[in-house]
């Protein structure tokens, strides 16, 4: 029995070689990501107060709408691109420089809305200095070529980078944060390691693959914007629903509440995150590129994948309600029991979401993001006005059920869209 069940999983890691090396890398990348915070939230929690990390986290919440902005759609249609001409250095370099000059643009113009957000909202404008630095938070991403290394199926290169940046990060906060007065230094921090990570990266670039940043001409820059349209759309609504939501709570919330939902969301996005979505976006290269040579085959991998994915959240649905305790006390360093019941409501968000996720994606890999979007629009529609309407009334807990309910949507209108479309994208 031991050796059939090696035998199986030698040979899925020999079919898949690609995607779990790409999936390993970006967990790796990933993982890193979230230990650094999982070792320092319970000091920053301690150090600074439940409140001040709240207020810091709703504005990285409201920086996410920014940094969605400036992805557009490239994260899937850039790298999507890339996956399928790699071969052609060319065109790869048409469209690296194209996206790269755009995203720059991009991070010019929501540099001047976030300024005109921050007048416009008095409790961030009562921290207009943390705003500026956390919008570092941006600009790192715009230098970080996630898409391109992606694209090229070498997210294992970043993952060093991503070594060194954690470590620094890690080091500097401890030495430095001493006290409530010392929280402006993480922005700094933080986000100043990563904006030297991302140029690192990019001069990286001409010796990994040859490639080297020119001016694009107009015509390419519209034909990328084009391309990205339609995952744009997708993405910005999801910016609008998921990831603003503590900033969203922040308007009506006390910021000791909002601390609270922080630490809840941080564990419940842990368990989302790892390691579902990044397999997802470990593998949509290679099923790009899979559709475009054989379409049944791709959805016939996407629906292996799905199953593999319910199988995987179901199993851990127990142990994450069991130990929501120790979970939380593990991110913040006490048992707050309000983050435990806003952890456990949270988590089925997760488990809703990872029973549908391969599918969903099933219409980025084929290149159909007006389906794409148009399941996102929906549920952003639906998901606003759940806000509007309990939020208000029914503050944190109100926002836990909003984000439960919101994935049943996105659920619904994603088998409802397949079971439309999935023969006519198949026989096209």
């Amino acid at each position: 029995m031991i050796k059939q069940i090696s035998q199986a999983i030698s040979t899925f890691f020999k079919e898949h070689e690609s995607v779990m090396k790409n999936f390993f890398s970006m967990s790796f990348m990933k993982g890193l990501e979230y230990i650094a915070p999982l070792i320092l939230i319970p000091y920053l929690v301690r150090t600074l107060g439940i409140a001040t990390f709240g207020t810091m986290q709703s504005v990285v919440s409201y920086m996410y709408i920014f940094y969605m902005l400036t992805n557009y759609g490239f994260s899937y249609s850039a790298a999507r691109q890339i996956s399928v001409h790699r071969d052609n250095k060319e065109k790869i370099q048409q469209i690296a420089s194209s996206v790269m000059v755009l995203k720059i643009l991009f991070m010019i113009a929501s540099f001047v809305l976030m300024i005109i957000g921050v007048i416009i909202f008095p409790h961030l404008n009562a921290e207009f200095g943390l705003c500026l630095l956390t919008f570092g938070f941006v600009a790192g991403d715009v230098l970080l070529p996630v898409w391109l290394y992606q694209g090229f199926e070498k997210l294992h290169i970043l993952s060093r980078f991503q070594i060194i940046s954690r470590i620094l990060i890690f080091a500097f906060t401890l030495l430095l944060i001493k006290t409530p007065e010392d929280y402006l230094l993480y922005p700094i921090i933080y986000y100043g390691i990563q904006c030297i990570a991302g140029i690192a990266s990019l001069l990286l670039l001409p010796r990994l693959f040859g490639l080297h940043f020119i001016m694009p001409k107009k015509e390419h820059m519209i034909e990328e914007l084009k391309l990205g349209i339609g995952p744009f759309k997708s993405i910005l609504s999801q910016a609008l629903y998921a990831n603003p939501r503590l900033f969203y709570l922040s308007l009506f919330a006390h910021p000791i509440v909002t601390g609270q939902f922080a630490v809840a969301e941080k564990a419940a996005g842990v368990f989302q995150l790892f390691p579902v979505w990044l397999f997802v976006f470990s593998a949509l290269p290679r099923l790009s590129l899979v559709f475009e040579q054989n379409k049944e085959e791709c959805f016939e991998k996407i629906k292996h994948y799905q199953k593999i994915t319910i199988i995987y959240a179901l199993l851990l649905l127990p142990f994450a309600m069991y130990f929501a305790p120790e979970i939380i006390f593990v991110f913040s360093g006490e048992y707050i029991e309000e983050a435990v019941f806003l952890f456990r409501i949270m988590y089925l968000e997760t488990v809703i979401i990872h029973s549908n996720i391969f599918i969903l994606h099933f219409f980025a890999a084929s290149g159909r993001y007006d389906l794409f979007s148009r399941i996102y629009i929906i549920t952003c529609i639906g998901s606003l006005l759940m806000y509007a309407v309990i939020v208000p009334t029914y503050g944190a807990l109100g926002m836990a059920l909003c984000i439960v309910a919101s994935a049943l949507l996105l659920v619904f209108c994603t088998q409802y869209t397949i079971g439309q479309y999935k023969n006519i994208i198949l026989s096209s």
